[in-house]
């Protein structure tokens, strides 16, 4: 039975706040965790709290909280808003295998998502450490304060899990050892959240730093999670996208389209970061892949997450990179408000979009009869939380989950600004009407 509340056996480093000048004030304050004590018991009441330490920076427009556990960014509120989806009906773990070695997730426990915005370390799928308590260091200057999570992923924070690691994709054809493909990296995987006097917005700087001049191969993501409603649409320029999985080809493309075709006959293939993975292991063959060419395509109603065709959710990738220099959501609630993550035009990005798909398309009492009878596949979408979010993950280094980048720079690292949008989302309204609400809001930025 896993301990919820202190699941890791890690003593997190807690910086002193320091003095600040900049009037963007760090202050300790606690945030709520909650729980509920399986899958069979997800609703909209918890069963469970944990009150837990947190940090929060505030310049008296935004205000950006932060906790230990997962290096997690747990609320983001302008104006008194928030702009963050937060699991408060209650968060249990959910993917494990009983008696295995084989999750979704690389712990064999399984995932527990409370929501928020957070930086993944060493692999796909949330990476070692989302219920980790991560160290935390504070940053001031004359017009900024920030908050710095970070861990290092050595042989001892690994001990410190407090679990057994997953084998399966996450080990090498070779070599079935658990997390044989992500052997330990020794480097600092770093968190930073930065608030600027007179912004309206949360500035992020992912960072991973080597510890010597020797390569290394990892996966470095900033998930984030939204809420959204059946109305709510994803907001972006993209023109093309990825379809990886098999299994979310089967669910979300089982017809011939003219605008879905596989990957191997789309030239965009021969880039450079897709090279790499024709040496990567256990990664799909391009023929079994597919490339929308034209987002959304014929037939779909893919920009509107809780319209896709699953109700066990589904996985997309910007594609070879991300158009544009921001990827949005309208929050679909009648409010007009909705959220950007804006990043740098002057390096690639890539995008991983994730929705549990339509609500009505969902059954959990059927999918849990099926992890009775040996489906593991159903164990993870059995999960599926009870208040509805979308997860855009943002990176400038991964072309999609399992496939590692070599890093041979000593620091690497992107900025991603977190912009809230006050109104002008509003429903009904086309893609071009929204990609312009946003594009008017993140000019001046």
């Amino acid at each position: 039975m896993v301990d919820v509340f202190n699941p890791t056996n890690r003593i997190p480093s807690v910086g002193n706040i320091p003095t600040v000048t900049s009037g963007v004030t760090i202050t300790k304050t606690t945030h709520e965790l909650t729980y509920v004590d399986s899958i069979q018991q997800i609703g909209p009441t918890p069963q469970s709290k944990q009150i837990v330490d947190a940090w929060e920076l505030s310049n008296g427009l935004v205000s950006a909280k932060t906790i230990l556990k997962g290096g997690n960014l747990v609320s983001i509120k302008l104006k008194g808003n928030e702009y963050v989806w937060i699991n408060s009906e209650g968060a249990t773990y959910y993917g494990a295998k009983s008696g295995g070695n084989e999750s979704p997730f690389p712990l064999t426990r399984g995932l527990i998502l409370h929501g928020g915005i957070r930086l993944t370390a060493v692999t796909a799928e949330h990476g070692l450490y989302y219920d980790t308590p991560w160290d935390i260091s504070f940053e001031t200057d004359a017009n900024s304060s920030s908050i710095i999570l970070s861990i290092t992923d050595d042989e001892a924070t690994r001990i410190s899990v407090n679990d057994p690691f997953t084998s399966a994709s996450y080990s090498l054809p070779e070599d079935p050892r658990p997390l044989s493909k992500y052997p330990v990296t020794n480097a600092l995987f770093r968190f930073k959240i930065t608030l600027v006097n007179g912004e309206s917005y949360v500035r992020l700087h992912g960072e991973l730093v080597k510890s010597s001049a020797d390569a290394i191969k990892a996966e470095i993501w900033l998930p984030q999670t939204y809420q959204i409603t059946t109305e709510s649409q994803i907001i972006s320029s993209q023109v093309k996208r990825r379809c990886k999985d098999v299994w979310v080809r089967d669910v979300l493309f089982p017809n011939p389209n003219v605008d879905i075709i596989p990957l191997s006959d789309d030239p965009d293939r021969l880039l450079e970061p897709y090279q790499e993975l024709l040496t990567e292991p256990n990664s799909t063959p391009f023929v079994d892949q597919r490339v929308l060419t034209k987002f959304p395509p014929q037939g779909y109603e893919l920009d509107y997450p809780l319209k896709w065709e699953s109700g066990s959710g589904g996985i997309l990738y910007d594609y070879p990179y991300r158009d544009g220099n921001y990827h949005a959501v309208s929050f679909g609630d009648g409010t007009g408000r909705g959220v950007a993550a804006v990043g740098s035009s002057t390096i690639n990005h890539f995008t991983k979009l994730w929705s549990w798909g339509d609500p009505k398309l969902f059954d959990r009492e059927a999918l849990l009869q099926q992890v009775a009878e040996g489906n593991f596949g159903a164990s993870l979408a059995s999960g599926r939380p009870y208040a509805e979010y979308y997860e855009p993950w943002d990176t400038a280094y991964n072309t999609g989950f399992f496939e590692r980048h070599t890093f041979t720079n000593l620091i690497n690292g992107w900025d991603t600004f977190i912009v809230p949008i006050e109104s002008g989302l509003d429903i009904g309204k086309t893609q071009a009407e929204l990609r312009q609400v946003v594009e008017n809001v993140i000019s001046s930025i």
